[in-house]
């Protein structure tokens, strides 16, 4: 390759380095006002997640790579019905992939074990117990895998099931990068439960790396807008609406604070 075909290669693989952002810590506070004609709540819920290695965005600062292969532990809570949880996953150096959490809501709780396999940075399996309080544990499975495009470009899948196949789907998710620096994300989910079939969709739209708007619909005509600004690399404001086109008394009003380091 001669030096005048180098050189923009580098320039290039210059620019897009450059570009990306590095994080550890995710966390976030939102508040949903919902309105059920007439009556209304506020409801309130805090997360972080701290991965022990960091997260190299793709562009935009909310969109990372479709397989998380970094260690990392998570915490969430939600103010209606005393709602909390805890998780976890370790990835050992041979691909091995451990995972656990514990959840509550009113007093009940489960309890939840898994075991991996990062069969190529590309390709995971998994398989999970889920133990809830006095009942019998269920046991899920799936795999997940990454089809690599040009640049950052990605189509990703997932398939999942539980042990007797009464619980089964797939979903997809799209990330392509446009001119101009913009950025697009759709994502398509498809289960089967006892017979009855579920479909839900959702896409954003990235006007540059750090402001969003996306839509959401599914098969019982629930559907949201939001948007989403960065303000600077660590600081993000979400605003989003949602309702039913079946019941115009149904409304969700939500508001959230996302810090990103």
């Amino acid at each position: 390759m001669t030096l005048k075909y180098v050189l923009p290669v580098i320039a290039l693989a210059a620019s897009v380095a450059a570009s990306a952002e590095e994080y550890q810590l995710f966390t976030g506070v939102s508040a949903d006002h919902i309105r059920v004609s007439g009556d209304n709540e506020t409801n309130w819920s805090l997360d972080g997640t701290y991965f022990f290695d960091k997260k190299v965005t793709l562009g935009p600062l909310d969109q990372f790579e479709y397989i998380n292969k970094v260690t990392n532990v998570s915490a969430a809570y939600r103010d209606d019905n005393n709602v909390w949880a805890i998780s976890g996953d370790y990835f050992a150096q041979n691909g091995l992939v451990v995972s656990a959490a514990h959840s509550r809501v009113s007093g009940n709780y489960a309890n939840q074990i898994g075991l991996g396999y990062l069969v190529s940075d590309n390709f995971i399996i998994r398989a999970q117990a889920i133990k809830p309080k006095d009942t019998s544990a269920a046991y899920q499975f799936s795999a997940s895998y990454n089809y690599q495009l040009q640049g950052n470009d990605y189509v990703g899948f997932t398939a999942y099931t539980d042990d007797e196949f009464e619980f089964y789907g797939i979903s997809s998710k799209y990330f392509a990068g446009l001119n101009d620096g913009r950025y697009i994300a759709v994502g398509v989910k498809l289960t089967d439960h006892d017979g009855r079939s579920y479909w839900a969709t959702e896409a954003d739209y990235y006007f540059n790396t750090m402001t969003s708007v996306g839509v959401s619909y599914d098969k019982v005509d629930n559907y949201s807008l939001n948007a989403k600004h960065f303000f600077n690399r660590s600081w993000a404001l979400e605003a989003g609406f949602g309702s039913n086109a079946d019941s115009s008394g149904y409304k969700v009003y939500s508001l959230g604070v996302i810090g990103q380091f």
